[in-house]
């Protein structure tokens, strides 16, 4: 039984390793950095009567991970403090929902950076859902969040400087630069 431990012990330190090797070796191209108050202040959609409040940087940190990674080799987002990028994308989402309509209305602002923190260009992705309210409520807020994240991921693959920045050499450090980003206003409600 002891020996039994010993090789499962073995095994899962073997493939959690093999796993940080292969996380270490697959560079880094774009960071994606999404402003902390995204995270922190929710927002609140509404409905007459009803009130959905969520936070919109998880919903948009999950877009911006499938959409971008599907479409670029090395998406990585600065939380997890890549060593090396060719590109910073700030992600900033809006969410609307007209109750008259039955529509969720979404918007990504993306401004894309070289890693030393030059301005490269800025992307606008908007899209919309006919969906009522109350039913599944955080899957359409998905949906939309990943249709903007396409529109954006679409403009970047269109964009030739942006095409070019990502063969450029790769910079240290690139989320330091994020700290000298302007704050945006907190929004209460939708969009601002």
């Amino acid at each position: 039984m002891l020996n039994f431990k010993l090789f499962i012990s073995a095994i899962v330190l073997i493939s959690i390793r093999n796993i940080a090797i292969a996380h270490e070796i697959t560079p880094t191209n774009i960071a994606v950095y999404i402003q902390a108050q995204e995270y922190n202040h929710q927002i609140r959609l509404s409905h007459y009567s009803q009130d959905y409040w969520y936070s919109q940087g998880p919903m948009l940190e999950m877009a911006a991970a499938e959409v971008l990674g599907a479409n670029y080799a090395g998406v990585d987002m600065c939380d997890a403090q890549p060593k090396e990028a060719k590109v910073i994308v700030w992600l900033r989402p809006r969410m609307f929902y007209n109750p008259q309509m039955q529509t969720f209305y979404g918007k990504v602002i993306a401004v894309a950076y070289t890693a030393d923190g030059k301005p490269l260009a800025n992307y606008v992705g908007e899209t919309s859902k006919r969906a009522f309210f109350d039913v599944k409520t955080e899957l359409s807020l998905n949906e939309v969040y990943h249709g903007a994240m396409k529109v954006v991921s679409a403009q970047m693959k269109a964009d030739a400087k942006f095409q070019d920045a990502l063969k450029a050499l790769s910079f240290s450090s690139p989320c330091a630069m994020v700290s000298l980003l302007p704050e945006p206003k907190i929004q209460f409600m939708s969009f601002q």
